[in-house]
């Protein structure tokens, strides 16, 4: 088990690095104090865009992962990153607006309306509130106050998320030479979700033809079936 955690450990920090790289290679070096912003937003943004995916694949019950790791250090793993995505969608959203206003010469209430105006932006925006829900209700003192059910719904809104920003993503500044990189890595981490959380769920239920035979309540609030 060792190995398999130090190969994904230093597949997720690899890709981070690679995602780095990416960036450095388009950047363009500026004092100016909108060019510093955009800057600081297109890294963020493709730390954040990465981080999402690394998140979703940590849950994917992908079989080789999940035995060789554990879902419990897998699950520890996809809280603990979720806390610094966050942190980076929002560092994004703030780094592009102070860059946009700066750069257009209007107060920050003027550019939030501007930049809502074009259509990828309002669906990126869009998404990290619904990744900002999430974080709250995953949040431990909110986490006791709901029920599963609740948490459990909350949390797919990752999946939508993750759609709303990837059109965003694809238009970001000079990301059009990695597109083909950003567009596979996406097309991965949803086959493998849609495989794994779905399909084969669906296969194995329909081959053992599984039934709830009998509920029993055993105590308040646990009926074990």
């Amino acid at each position: 088990m060792r190995d398999a955690v130090v190969r994904v450990r230093g597949g997720m920090l690899g890709g981070a690095g690679v995602v780095t790289l990416l960036w450095a290679a388009q950047v363009r070096p500026s004092a100016r104090p909108d060019a510093l912003f955009a800057t600081a937003a297109h890294l963020t943004g493709l730390l954040a865009g990465y981080g999402v995916l690394v998140l979703l694949f940590l849950m994917a019950r992908v079989p080789a992962v999940e035995h060789g790791v554990g879902a419990d250090r897998l699950a520890r793993w996809h809280a603990f990153g979720g806390r610094y995505v966050l942190l980076l969608c929002f560092g994004h959203g703030l780094f592009a607006l102070l860059g946009y206003a700066v750069h257009e010469g209007v107060d920050v209430v003027s550019a939030v309306r501007e930049l809502l105006g074009y259509p990828a932006l309002a669906a990126a925006a869009a998404g990290t509130v619904l990744l900002a829900a999430v974080g709250v209700t995953s949040a431990r003192v909110v986490r006791r106050r709901v029920s599963h059910e609740t948490w459990r719904g909350v949390h797919l809104l990752v999946y939508l998320a993750a759609a709303l920003a990837f059109g965003h993503q694809l238009a970001g500044p000079d990301l059009a030479a990695a597109a083909w990189f950003w567009a596979l890595a996406h097309t991965v981490v949803a086959v493998l979700l849609v495989w794994y959380r779905a399909v084969v769920p669906v296969r194995q239920a329909l081959r053992h033809a599984l039934r709830v035979a009998d509920v029993r309540v055993e105590g308040p609030g646990w009926s074990p079936s």
